[in-house]
């Protein structure tokens, strides 16, 4: 299920039927629980059965696994195996839904609250789209992976093998910056701005921080871009004057 950029923009829940409100956090509500807390969170929500298996020292023992084997194991179900992981669950989902998130250890899922009436649940069969949803609400590419247990082609599992083992590799290659650190976005949005400050910056949502850079950045391309056709043209003589209001909702 893919936002639309309205959605993602709007300080309002989605309301996702039979789950419940997923929220944009503001910066405020990042700085209540702390910026690792929150990157932990989503670094959890992004979670891959590899990335579960090196976190817990069993690397090698999940290499050892037949892809057939592999194929059988939920990244929900691991998680909600001890009580540890399942409150660490539970406080991230309190986090990114208006609601009130508690684990039923009786029902295996999560039931989700409004004013003790259940309106919503997250099990195992819809758990990969909810982390997909709160990241993209955090402007954030989910890692999470196709549950390749519900694949009944050979040929289909093959492929989805593959572009897993691609994204993979590509994963590899990626370095962050720290030029795009979310604390750095805040201090050049805030002094760039001319209507946003170091004050009121903190009411954005994290989703409205992250759009306002990447508008900013490209309004600042047209307007070095505009001067220079004014003052020297184009080998083209063209200049497209819609740029400074071209689509930007799109995460590389």
């Amino acid at each position: 299920m893919k936002l639309s950029y309205f959605e993602l923009l709007s300080p309002a829940p989605v309301n996702i039927e039979n789950v419940g409100g997923i929220i944009s956090p503001t910066l405020k509500d990042i700085s209540s629980i702390g910026i690792n807390t929150y990157q932990y969170y989503l670094t959890i929500l992004q979670m891959d059965l590899k990335t579960y298996f090196t976190l817990i020292g069993q690397t090698a023992e999940f290499e050892q696994l037949s892809d057939e084997d592999k194929s059988k194991l939920n990244i929900f179900d691991l998680l909600t195996i001890n009580t540890q992981s399942v409150n660490l669950l539970q406080n991230i989902f309190n986090f990114f839904l208006k609601e009130d998130v508690i684990y039923s250890t009786e029902h295996k899922i999560f039931f989700v609250q409004n004013e003790d009436e259940v309106i919503g649940t997250i099990a195992k069969e819809h758990y990969p789209e909810i982390c997909d949803l709160i990241c993209q609400r955090n402007r954030i590419k989910s890692n999470q992976e196709e549950d390749l247990s519900k694949v009944k082609s050979k040929k289909a599992l093959e492929i989805m093998k593959k572009l897993k083992k691609g994204r993979a590799e590509k994963s590899k290659q990626t370095s962050a910056d720290q030029k795009m650190e979310l604390g750095n976005i805040i201090s050049a949005v805030a002094n760039k701005s001319q209507s946003l400050n170091i004050i009121n910056i903190w009411d954005l949502t994290v989703y409205q921080v992250w759009d306002c850079f990447s508008r900013l950045s490209n309004n600042s391309i047209y307007d070095i871009q505009s001067m220079s056709v004014a003052a020297w043209g184009n080998k083209d003589n063209f200049f497209d004057a819609t740029t400074w209001f071209k689509r930007i909702d799109t995460i590389d």
